[in-house]
């Protein structure tokens, strides 16, 4: 698969603390990129300054365009989730499927105001808005390399929240969707089910990059280690 995304030597500094150092990877067409690591690792941070959220001190982004999907974030809290998915698909020129609608368990939310939804229903409605931007029109859709290439999906703890089956449900969602992911995560169990590849943050640091064969075949202890 050819390469989508390129990060470079991006660093960042909140206030005297260096986040981020120096963190390098790249993203391939259609995978699904898990970025794992401890607690304070640097990844909503990483997610922020890949997406243009937050500044970065250093560093270089190459590629396609990317959607991002932040943790604990409400948009339009007093509108309904109708609304919310029909500006959505509106804005970005695209229609909502209702088998997604179904399969995330949100057909039954549609006219409840996202500022209701538990935490779980609010990381499914996360998921479908993520799932249902379409890919750019513009120039501004070439990729490494120049060719027009479909958004880069960023997903920030699309899991969090869910139980065990909604969780198999959206993890089925996310990998039927055939499109380019890059998820962070806590829990390694999931991470294995529904990632390609893993990029392993540790201290602002890029600790391993590659399939679960090429780091060895157990992501628990090569997080350990």
């Amino acid at each position: 698969m050819s390469d989508v995304l390129r990060v470079s030597r991006l660093s960042a500094r909140r206030g005297g603390r260096e986040i981020l150092r120096d963190v390098a990877f790249t993203v391939r067409d259609h995978e699904i990129l898990g970025v794992i690591g401890p607690n304070g690792a640097g990844k909503t941070t990483l997610f922020e300054c890949v997406a243009g959220v937050l500044p970065r001190t250093s560093g270089t982004i190459d590629g396609a365009p990317l959607f991002y999907v932040p943790d604990g974030i409400r948009p339009w809290p007093d509108q309904t989730v109708r609304w919310t998915l029909a500006l959505n698909a509106r804005m970005f020129a695209t229609q909502v499927e209702p088998s997604l609608l179904d399969a995330l368990d949100l057909t039954r939310l549609l006219d409840q105001t996202t500022a209701s939804l538990s935490k779980g229903e609010a990381k499914r409605l996360g998921i479908a808005l993520g799932l249902c931007v379409g890919p750019p029109t513009s120039a501004a859709a070439a990729g490494v390399g120049g060719a027009t290439r479909d958004r880069v999906i960023f997903l920030d703890e699309p899991f969090d929240g869910l139980d065990f089956r909604q969780t198999r449900h959206a993890i089925d969602v996310l990998r039927n969707a055939k499109r380019t992911l890059v998820l962070s995560i806590h829990q390694l169990s999931d991470a294995v089910r529904v990632c390609d590849r893993f990029l392993l943050l540790d201290n602002g640091r890029v600790a391993g990059e590659g399939t679960l064969e090429e780091l060895g075949g157990n992501l628990e202890e090569f997080f350990l280690a």
